[in-house]
């Protein structure tokens, strides 16, 4: 699912800036532009669709 920034920034209003923001078990890392028009949210894990379209994670550490 793709959202914009507006959209997202929107949902998180009406929540306290102290508030801690979980996602999911996943490690955020990052948020960079990759595009004119596109912002990456990355983590320390990789997460990908396979050729089947399920989600997969994989995490380097052991």
């Amino acid at each position: 699912m793709i959202i914009t920034v507006g959209d997202f920034k929107r949902m998180l209003d009406e929540f306290d800036d102290q508030l801690e923001l979980s996602f999911s078990g996943l490690e955020y890392h990052r948020i960079s532009q990759t595009g004119d028009k596109l912002v990456q949210v990355e983590f320390e894990e990789k997460v990908f669709k396979d050729k089947t379209g399920h989600i997969q994670v994989h995490s380097e550490k052991h």
